[in-house]
């Protein structure tokens, strides 16, 4: 007789195998079949491509080819050239001149600032003087009556006029004025101006010297540079004479020749 803890592994072993096979589980010596693929998707229609732009410009030219090479630049002056250049300028002022000038239109002397400030010192010691005039006129009439006499009546009118005259001397001044503030704060300003002045005057006659030698050592090709050249050194002539005074000469400068 067999033990019942013995046939439950051999049951287990007989029902494991008369089970059929699953549909899921391949037989044995069968390779597996591959996925069946998804149908494909219906492609899309693709937009036009748009036709070429034609183009105003000309086709660049390649590297390296003659017509893409740059312009050669203008070759360097010398300084016998730069030389040759400024000594062929019309003749002008100097620039001390043109400064002097330019002072002496805007009344920016330095001598004339420090007088104020020397006129403050000196007028401390000058008096404070006042006058004064007095004009007074009386009118009336006086009675007289006397016995055994008749009766007069008599003007009593009159005029007086007095003049008064006052010198007063502040001392304190001769120590400190307060107008000599004033007069510094006024030469203050006025050095301010002065530079100011200066500056203006001397960047527009090198300009004008600028604009004579590049006309004169590179004369420009182009029509509208010229006149541009030709109307700015008439501007900057025109304003000189204006802050100064002085006239300054046509310009007219000739090309200067490569020696």
């Amino acid at each position: 007789m067999i033990a019942s803890s013995s046939l439950v592994p051999l049951l287990l072993a007989a029902g494991l195998a008369l089970a059929p096979p699953s549909d899921s589980s391949p037989t044995p010596g069968s390779a597996l079949a591959p996925a069946p693929a998804p149908p494909p998707s219906p492609a899309l229609p693709s937009a036009p491509a748009p036709p070429p732009r034609p183009s105003d410009e000309a086709p660049r030219p390649f590297e390296g080819s003659p017509s893409a090479a740059a312009a050669p630049a203008p070759p360097v002056p010398s300084p016998a050239q730069i030389d040759a250049a400024m000594a062929s300028l019309p003749p002008a002022p100097t620039l001390a001149e043109v400064q002097h000038a330019a002072l002496a239109a805007a009344n920016l002397d330095r001598l004339s600032t420090a007088r104020w400030l020397r006129r403050a010192r000196a007028a401390a010691a000058a008096p404070v003087v006042s006058v004064q005039y007095d004009h007074r006129l009386d009118r009336g009439w006086t009675l007289d009556r006397e016995a055994g006499e008749a009766d007069a009546l008599r003007d009593d009118s009159g005029e007086q006029g007095t003049v008064r005259a006052k010198v007063v001397w502040e001392l304190d001044r001769l120590i400190f004025n307060v107008d000599e503030l004033r007069a510094a704060r006024a030469m203050m300003d006025v050095a301010e101006l002065r530079e100011r002045v200066l500056v203006e005057v001397t960047r527009l006659y090198y300009e004008r010297q600028r604009l004579l030698l590049e006309r004169a050592l590179a004369p420009p090709t182009d029509r509208a540079q010229a006149l541009d050249i030709a109307v700015r050194v008439a501007e900057i002539e025109g304003l000189l004479a204006g802050l100064t005074g002085v006239e300054f000469s046509p310009a007219a400068a000739a090309p200067v020749g490569s020696s």
